[in-house]
């Protein structure tokens, strides 16, 4: 298939405006506890390391995280990160619009609080309502609102599907 200039830039609108635009997740989320549970739990003070295994759940407001293991690491009590391990980790969070939810899927998932990203791994598919957006690694910005895909150091394909809006759907 041969796209012209113009073509490519509708597709990359396209791209932006169906996964972009409606996914900013909850803001009112962040400010809410964060409960997990888990069959086990194995908690370290004096190495800020707490390591949850058996049927994880995590949530906060409106995000939630299902694994298998989940390991929080924290700094004087302040969380820097979390890394989940599933088959597969499951991901879901109400967006600000309240009209498509996100949700992902992949075998390994990390939270960076620094940063505000999620990086699902391993089969990793990220969804907002009939959008796909698969590839082997996914970088999700909560703060920027941006999705990055694909191994940094190339030779991983990632798939994109956008489903037309329906009648009366603006986009």
């Amino acid at each position: 298939m041969n796209l012209n200039v113009k073509s490519l830039r509708f597709i990359i609108a396209g791209i932006c405006l169906s996964v972009s635009a409606n996914t900013l997740a909850l803001q009112s989320d962040r400010k809410q506890p964060i409960n997990v549970e888990a069959d086990r739990a194995s908690i370290n003070k004096k190495t800020g390391t707490s390591t949850y295994s058996g049927n994880v759940v995590v949530q906060q407001g409106s995000m939630r995280i299902t694994a298998n293991k989940l390991v929080v690491y924290t700094v004087k009590g302040k969380l820097q990160k979390m890394q989940a391990q599933g088959e597969p980790v499951e991901f879901q969070q109400r967006t600000e619009k309240g009209n498509k939810d996100i949700s992902a899927t992949a075998a390994n998932m990390a939270f960076e609080a620094s940063s505000n990203i999620i990086i699902f791994e391993q089969d990793a598919v990220l969804r907002q309502g009939a959008n796909t957006f698969s590839s082997n690694r996914i970088v999700y910005s909560l703060d920027k609102d941006t999705v990055d895909a694909g191994k940094k150091s190339g030779g991983d394909r990632v798939t994109i599907t956008i489903q037309p809006p329906a009648e009366g759907d603006a986009r």
